[in-house]
């Protein structure tokens, strides 16, 4: 009688099939999110969203209008667009064939990052001779055009809170900038409106230890970096550090 393997063993000796993931499908309307799409496919859809995706998509697709992608992308990617008023900046993750681009609707711009796509950090952090600055992302805060903060504001605003806790600062001053993009007035009025709905937010967090505030919008009348590119065309990537919330606490 010949001899057989347990089943066991035969499992472990066959080949082991690669299982393929299906694709991250993100819906939604007026909201702020990073999503890791590495080797799998991206679909995007809903209106006013500001959507980071790292770690190089195999394909993206996005249905909406008015809102923000910032994609990295895997070498030879299929991206479509649907919409109006989309803004796609684009990195490519590792060397090969580059992403082939589809467009169909109204104000749909697409251009390649200076700098490669990761997930923003939320809050960065620099020592002054005032005492402590930090920058955090008006995209990780904000839904597109909106002061509402989003779902994932709380992880950089969790940080100042416990800052201000350890701190015990004699004073806070919260600062609001855009882009370039858009009325000048609307956007000062609306980095306004953001730096208070972040004081807000501190000071149910940070409670007694919340000193006085000064809160201030700037608009675009004080860039971090350049809008535009040295040859004048648009940088989505300047305009992104642009949008942002400067809180200095004052020792």
């Amino acid at each position: 009688m010949r001899a057989t393997l347990p089943l066991a063993l035969l499992l472990l000796a066959a080949p082991v099939m690669a299982q393929d993931r299906g694709p991250i499908v993100f819906e939604g309307n007026g909201q702020s999110r990073s999503i890791d799409c590495a080797g799998r496919d991206a679909v995007v859809r809903g209106e006013r969203n500001e959507v980071t995706l790292t770690g190089g998509c195999r394909s993206l697709e996005v249905q909406g209008n008015a809102s923000r992608i910032r994609a990295a992308l895997a070498p030879g990617a299929r991206v479509t667009l649907r919409g109006e008023v989309l803004d796609l900046a684009w990195s490519q993750v590792g060397e090969g064939e580059a992403p082939r681009f589809a467009t169909e609707g109204r104000q749909i711009r697409v251009e390649r990052a200076a700098a490669p796509i990761t997930a923003t950090r939320p809050a960065a952090r620099r020592e002054t001779a005032r005492g402590v600055t930090l920058n955090l992302s008006g995209d990780v805060l904000f839904p597109f055009g909106s002061e509402r903060l989003a779902p994932g504001a709380a992880e950089g605003l969790e940080e100042v809170a416990g800052l201000i806790r350890q701190m015990r600062p004699r004073s806070i001053t919260i600062t609001g900038h855009t882009d370039s993009v858009g009325d000048e007035a609307a956007n000062r009025e609306l980095s306004l409106r953001r730096a208070r709905a972040v004081q807000r937010w501190l000071e149910e967090r940070a409670g007694g230890a919340m000193p006085a505030v000064v809160v201030d919008g700037r608009g675009e009348a004080d860039p971090a970096v350049p809008n535009t590119r040295p040859d004048g065309r648009d940088d989505p990537e300047g305009r992104a550090q642009n949008r942002r919330v400067e809180i200095t606490l004052e020792r």
